[in-house]
């Protein structure tokens, strides 16, 4: 495995210079969504953000994203006060004891400066926008990022019927001592391990994946309806697939998803993120995971910390999925 290097490391002034412009904003991210995006859209323009991580920002989203789809900033602002939760309800502990919202305002920042809009999902910590890879105890051993242990290859919501163009992380407590590792496979990186004939099967509706774990658990919010069947690969949607939870729906399309997710492990990347580290990355470009190879700090472990948004284009391109009351929160 090959470790990520950093497109853009702020300086510690640019960074404790950003973190001071985003404690300005006095709404509350998770109480009142809009009126906090209202306010960090008026710091577009905003000369004390830099125009070096200005200009970053604008021409990151110039690149082609199936060939270089991994964005990777170090030394971002993060709270100077990060509280502790528990495993059992580490939400709602968040929304008691996080008083700050300096990470939220980056990745905020960041959706604004690359003109990407962040959408949620109703099974996702009830339709936050701004939501957490972190542990809890009920979903310790799930698929999901509230696990403990190794997160298999997957898309972010493989076969859900709204899927983010892309995905930001922010990691604001690590576990240095156990040996975590996020790994990434730029899909067409895999592909060129596969024949023609495989990469023409994968791109057949003759494929398989249930909803994810957080939206199946999180509530009834998807009741009874079950996941299309549907492509590996699609021009249009890119990659489709989650290690070991998709499945052939015939013994040739098994075999060539078998060789598909060996190659995603041939040619995966690693990175062992630490507090300031930001990775976005195309959803449909990139396959992602996360390794955990040796734990000696169990309770570090419990509490490492990552923020999280999905972000898209354009949520109108959405909208007929959204809550009626509640605009960019997906129905399921």
């Amino acid at each position: 495995m090959r470790q990520i290097d950093y497109d853009f490391v702020f300086t510690d002034a640019e960074r404790d210079g950003l973190r001071e412009v985003l404690l300005e904003i006095a709404t509350n991210p998770y109480s009142d969504f809009e009126s906090y995006m209202a306010d960090m859209s008026r710091l577009r323009g905003d000369q004390r953000l830099g125009s070096r991580f200005t200009d970053f920002c604008e021409m990151s989203m110039l690149r082609d994203f199936s060939k270089a789809p991994l964005v990777v900033i170090g030394n971002a602002p993060i709270d100077l006060d990060l509280p502790r939760f528990g495993s059992t309800n580490p939400v709602d502990e968040k929304y008691r004891l996080k008083k700050t919202f300096v990470a939220e305002g980056f990745l905020a920042a960041y959706g604004v400066l690359t003109g990407t809009e962040i959408i949620g999902h109703l099974s996702v910590n009830q339709g936050d926008f701004f939501h957490d890879i972190y542990p809890k105890e009920s979903m310790f051993d799930s698929q999901s990022q509230k696990t403990l242990g190794t997160l298999k290859f997957h898309r972010d919501f493989a076969n859900h019927f709204v899927s983010p163009d892309f995905v930001n992380t922010l990691t604001l407590r690590d576990t240095p001592t156990n040996e975590v590792y996020s790994t990434f496979t730029v899909t067409v990186h895999a592909l060129d391990e596969l024949s023609d004939g495989d990469r023409e099967i994968l791109a057949q509706p003759r494929f398989h994946t249930p909803f994810d774990d957080v939206s199946t658990r999180q509530g009834d919010v998807l009741g009874n309806r079950r996941a299309q069947d549907h492509a590996v690969i699609n021009m249009d949607e890119g990659a489709r697939v989650f290690e070991d939870r998709t499945r052939g729906l015939d013994e040739e399309a098994q075999q060539v998803l078998d060789r598909f997710v060996a190659a995603l492990h041939s040619r995966k990347q690693m990175r062992v993120s630490k507090p300031g580290d930001s990775v976005t990355f195309s959803n449909r470009d990139v396959i992602h995971g996360r390794e955990v190879h040796a734990i000696h700090d169990l309770d570090g472990l419990k509490q490492r910390w990552l923020l999280k948004t999905h972000n898209v284009y354009t949520r109108k391109a959405f909208e007929e999925f959204f809550l009626g009351d509640r605009y960019g929160v997906v129905n399921g």
